[in-house]
């Protein structure tokens, strides 16, 4: 609604789906910068040692 009155937009899918697609990003964005606000770098593990607690073994 824009001054009350109902409105619509016409637009190609692929435009659409590109703004749902940077819309999620933004959103993903703002997830990150607030867990960033609470980040204890002292908590942090590395990538070598994520991959060795969580990597499947190979058989």
């Amino acid at each position: 609604m824009k001054n009350n009155n109902p409105s619509a937009v016409v637009l190609p899918v692929d435009i659409f789906e590109a703004m749902q697609d940077e819309l999620e990003d933004l959103r993903l964005q703002a997830v990150a910068v607030e867990r960033l606000t609470d980040f204890d770098a002292s908590k942090a593990i590395s990538h070598a040692d994520m991959l060795d607690r969580y990597s499947a073994e190979e058989e």
